[in-house]
C-alpha cells in the first residue's frame, strides 16, 4: 500500500526515503545487468524479436538512458509521465501504450471464447506471479479483457496490481470455503482498462486444511466459475502457489490450459517431472480437457552457459509448446511491484517489458493458430 508523505504510519520510512532507497538499489544493480537493457552484455535488440528491435530503436532519443524509458510523453520508472512542452501528463497505461505504439502495428487476435490459463510450478521463485501480472497487463493494454485470479496466500499478484488484500478483505478464500459468489469479489485494476483481479488474503493459508472435509474439494474453484459470467472476458489467468496442494489442484481442475514458467537454472528442471505427473493425474480423473499449452523460460542470464543449456534442453524436450520469447533477468521487473504496477506501465522501454510484450503476443497468436480466434 502506498502512503502520502503526510500519511506515513509510525515506524515506516517516509515515501521519499523509500523511493530514494529503491533508486539506489537500481543504480547498484544496473552494473550487474548493464542499463537493464542488455542481457549478458548483448543489447536487447539481439535478444528480442523483430518488434523488440523496433521498440528499442524508438523508445529513447539520442543521448538519453535507454533503460529509463524517458521519451517525451512516455512512462518513466514509477509510472510518472514525461509530458514534454505543451503536453499534459498521461496515466501509466496511456504512457505504456505511447511507448509501445510502434511495436507491431497490427491488432492482436482475440479468442472466440474465454481462455482460462493456470500458471503453475511447485518450485518457488520461477516467475509465476510476475508472468501472470505482466502477461495480463500486456493483453489488456492491447484490447483484451483479462481477469487475474490470485490463488497464492502471499497475495503477490494482488500487490503488483495494487488491489486491496489486507486480512479480512473479501477474497478468493471466501469463494472457496464459504461459497461466496465470485462476481462479488472481482476488483477492477486502476489505470488499466479491461484488467480485473480476484484478490488473495493471508486467510487463504489455511484453506488447504479447511478444504479437506468439503464435498468436491478439488472442484470448488471450477464450480465458482460455472456460476460466473465469463462471456465478457477473453482471458482468465490463475496464479498458483508454489506447491501441488489443493489450491493448485483446484486451479488445474478449473482451467483448460496450463502455462509453466521455467527458470533457466538446473534446479528448475528437477521438479518438472512431478508437476507434469500431477497434471496427467488431474487430466485422467478430474479434467479431461486439461493440457500444457505454454512453457515460458524466465530469468534468463545470457552471460552463463548454463542458462543457454537449460533453454536448449527444454526446447528439445517440449518443442513448439515453448514460447520463442525468453524473459531476461531485469531490475525493472523486480522494482515494478513495489510501486503497485506491472513492468509494462512502470517502464515500458525496459528489456523485461519488451520481453513480456513479445511473450503476450505469442500467447494471443496461439489462439489464432488453434482456430480459437474471433
Amino acid at each position: 500500500m502506498t502512503y502520502a508523505p503526510d500519511q506515513t504510519p509510525e515506524g515506516e520510512p517516509p515515501a521519499r526515503v523509500t523511493h530514494a532507497l529503491s533508486a539506489a538499489v537500481s543504480r547498484e544493480t544496473e552494473d550487474w545487468v548493464p542499463d537493464d537493457d542488455a542481457v549478458g552484455g548483448r543489447p536487447d535488440s539481439d535478444f528480442l524479436g523483430a518488434s523488440g528491435k523496433a521498440a528499442a530503436a524508438q523508445r529513447a532519443p539520442a543521448g538519453s538512458h535507454a533503460g529509463q524509458g524517458t521519451v517525451t510523453g512516455a512512462a518513466r520508472p514509477g509510472g510518472a509521465a514525461a509530458p514534454g512542452p505543451g503536453r499534459s501528463a498521461m496515466t501509466p497505461a496511456e504512457a505504456a501504450l505511447a511507448a509501445l505504439r510502434g511495436v507491431g502495428g497490427r491488432e492482436w487476435p482475440r479468442p472466440r471464447s474465454c481462455r482460462m490459463i493456470t500458471i503453475a510450478n511447485q518450485k518457488g521463485g520461477v516467475g509465476k506471479t510476475t508472468s501472470a501480472v505482466n502477461l495480463a497487463a500486456c493483453l489488456a493494454l492491447h484490447g483484451a479483457r483479462v481477469l487475474v485470479v490470485d490463488l497464492d496466500p502471499q497475495g503477490n499478484a494482488s500487490t503488483a496490481l495494487d488491489v486491496e488484500h489486507r486480512a479480512g478483505t473479501a477474497s478468493v478464500y471466501n469463494v472457496l470455503i464459504e461459497d461466496q459468489p465470485l462476481a462479488s469479489i472481482v476488483r477492477a485494476v486502476a489505470g488499466i482498462p479491461g484488467l480485473s483481479c480476484v484478490p488473495a488474503t493471508i486467510d487463504l493459508a489455511g484453506a488447504e486444511i479447511e478444504l479437506v472435509p468439503l464435498v468436491a474439494r478439488e472442484a470448488r474453484l471450477s464450480r465458482a466459475f460455472a456460476d460466473y459470467d465469463v462471456s465478457n472476458l477473453d482471458y482468465i489467468l490463475i496464479d498458483c502457489p508454489p506447491s501441488l496442494g489443493l489450491l493448485t489442484v483446484n486451479a488445474l481442475v478449473a482451467a483448460a490450459e496450463v502455462l509453466i514458467p521455467i527458470q533457466c537454472e538446473y534446479y528448475a528442471l528437477e521438479g518438472l517431472e512431478q508437476l507434469l505427473r500431477t497434471i496427467d493425474l488431474v487430466k485422467s480423473h478430474l479434467n479431461p480437457s486439461l493440457y500444457v499449452s505454454t512453457i515460458l523460460l524466465t530469468m534468463y542470464d545470457g552471460r552463463t552457459r548454463l542458462a543457454s543449456q537449460v533453454a536448449e534442453e527444454v526446447r528439445e524436450h517440449f518443442g513448439d509448446v515453448v514460447l520463442s520469447s525468453v524473459i531476461p533477468r531485469s531490475v525493472r521487473v523486480s522494482e515494478a511491484p513495489s510501486y503497485g504496477q506491472s513492468v509494462i506501465t512502470y517502464d515500458p522501454g525496459s528489456s523485461g517489458a519488451q520481453a513480456y510484450l513479445e511473450a503476450a503476443r505469442e500467447v494471443a497468436d496461439r489462439a489464432a493458430e488453434l482456430g480459437q480466434a474471433g
